[in-house]
């Protein structure tokens, strides 16, 4: 089953702070068509889930990080769903979202997102041998989200977060000071993969690549942090 993105065009920043408004939106709209379905947004690190129930409608992700909506397994069975396909891709544009990737789409239906702006995309592959650490970089996503890159193609997705203990490995003085700044208390990333990734990745690579880009991303993080506080 292929996936397929619509790339969008918006005028606006993500709404970050609009992401409420999105659960109340799919309610009415669920409700309307008489789906019985209540959405509730659960967040989670740089994404949040709208869980929607069964009835066919899918997942819908939010990835704040990457500003893409995702949707996972919906099923045009009816008009409802075909409705609600529009309906995401609208109200992805008002969120400001750069895009609507659809994973799992039947072969059947891809002409429906065709028709909607859809481009399938090639399916990743696995990635071949070791993590070369030349290879292997870090760019700022949004906000305070960075992206791994390994072959300048993003692999990985991370969100800084307090933890309970450092992890191996050396700390940076960025890391540090960034610590200091923010309480003492122990930061690290949640990690997550990238939705453009070409590849697939062992658990082994993703301990290398984040391993290998540690020290980049919090000197990297540093500066993003002094650079809004001189705003």
């Amino acid at each position: 089953m292929p996936w397929i993105e619509i790339a969008l065009s918006p005028r606006s920043e993500w709404n970050e702070d609009g992401l409420k408004d999105w659960a109340l939106a799919l309610g009415t709209f669920l409700t309307e068509k008489g789906t019985g379905l209540n959405p509730q947004i659960q967040m989670l690190p740089g994404y949040n889930v709208v869980q929607l129930g069964d009835a066919g409608i899918g997942d819908l992700t939010l990835s704040s990080a990457e500003r893409l909506v995702i949707l996972d397994g919906l099923s045009l069975k009816g008009n409802v769903e075909c409705d609600f396909a529009r309906f995401v891709v609208r109200f992805a544009l008002q969120m400001g979202a750069l895009g609507v990737c659809v994973s799992n789409a039947s072969l059947s239906e891809k002409s429906f997102w065709q028709k909607l702006g859809g481009v399938i995309q090639p399916d990743p592959v696995p990635l071949e041998g070791p993590i070369s650490p030349d290879k292997v970089g870090i760019r700022q996503l949004s906000k305070f989200s960075l992206s791994v890159t390994y072959e300048s193609e993003p692999v990985l997705c991370l969100e800084p977060i307090t933890c309970n203990a450092h992890p191996p490995g050396p700390i940076s003085l960025a890391q540090r000071r960034l610590e200091k700044m923010y309480g003492g208390c122990p930061l690290g990333f949640a990690s997550r993969a990238a939705v453009h990734s070409p590849w697939i990745i062992s658990r082994e690579q993703w301990t290398d690549l984040l391993s290998f880009s540690r020290l980049q991303a919090f000197d990297l993080l540093e500066h993003i942090v002094n650079k809004a506080q001189d705003v």
